[in-house]
């Protein structure tokens, strides 16, 4: 009896601290102010799903390629959950666009998301060739883009709810970069789980508070807001919807608030968001914007 108390009294704290590093992967952990680091280097140039007009769309060949080419880019993402619960990097609710298989990722797991080629559709020329094709690029997960490239600053999209914001958050901990990554969704939901559980990642506002954000500032509230979020980031067609305009832009980053606008993909639209002084612009085509920056440099 006395052997089973003692073996009894050495593993509950056993058990209890091994609970304890389980759970803190989604304690919140706000001392650390992970944001403020994220948010203390300009993130301008963005290659949206990595420069999906360069290079197949959200795959470390993208990633990599970007990042070697421009220097302190901002790597955007997308991210899905797998069958078997890896965050997989993939834009569509489907596989079928850019590989040549078909499906839906939540149904299929990691080994039958790798064996498709990512590239298989790429191509720069309406069709004619396709450069990728057969070279083995494949799906990538959140920890192997993370671990590839351990320097590089990424948006990730959660194409999904809080289970899959939960398990983004686990990656990013786990990786160690939560300095360096800026998360997003369009779900309020699995944002509202993102402040519960990581308020010391970066974050961009979502339908409701970027709403709540605009309504301060049109109702004259926006020196006694306080901002739940980070970045507000708006889609460049929702610009005239929300009624946006440069002043409004202005005044928003007045208040410490980066305004990030998404997906302009010609010439004529980047300069004019250049000229409008926004903090950060996510754009398909990151060569693009690359040169119009460096011009405006010299």
């Amino acid at each position: 009896m006395r052997m089973h108390l003692l073996v009894l009294s050495l593993l509950i704290p056993a058990i209890a601290a091994g609970l304890t590093q389980h759970d803190s992967s989604q304690q919140p952990r706000d001392d650390k102010k992970a944001f403020e680091k994220f948010l203390a280097e300009p993130f301008l140039l963005g290659a949206h799903r990595g420069g999906a007009f360069v290079w197949p769309e959200n795959t470390l060949v993208a990633f990599k390629e970007a990042a070697a080419a421009y220097p302190g880019i901002l790597l955007e993402a997308d991210a899905r959950l797998t069958a078997d619960r890896h965050v997989i990097l993939l834009h569509d609710d489907t596989v079928n666009r850019t590989t040549n298989g078909r499906g839906r990722p939540e149904e299929m797991t990691l080994a039958e998301l790798k064996a498709l080629d990512a590239a298989y559709n790429f191509t720069l020329d309406g069709g004619h060739t396709y450069p990728y094709r057969g070279k083995g690029v494949t799906l990538p997960t959140l920890d192997e883009v993370l671990g590839a490239l351990p320097h590089e600053r990424f948006q990730v999209e959660a194409k999904g709810g809080p289970e899959l914001m939960e398990a983004i958050v686990e990656v990013v901990r786990r990786k160690n970069a939560e300095h360096r990554v800026l998360l997003c969704s369009f779900f309020p939901e699995s944002m509202a789980r993102l402040r519960e559980i990581a308020p010391e990642i970066a974050r961009t506002f979502d339908f409701v508070t970027g709403e709540e954000l605009l309504r301060a500032l049109r109702e004259g509230g926006l020196d006694t807001y306080q901002p739940p979020d980070h970045v507000l980031s708006v889609m460049e067609e929702h610009l005239a919807g929300y009624g946006v305009n440069p002043g409004e832009i202005r005044a928003i980053r007045a208040r410490g608030i980066p305004f990030q606008i998404h997906t302009p993909n010609d010439e004529a639209s980047l300069r004019k968001y250049l000229d409008w002084g926004v903090d950060s612009i996510l754009t398909d085509r990151p060569d693009l914007l690359a040169a119009i920056l460096a011009e405006q440099k010299d």
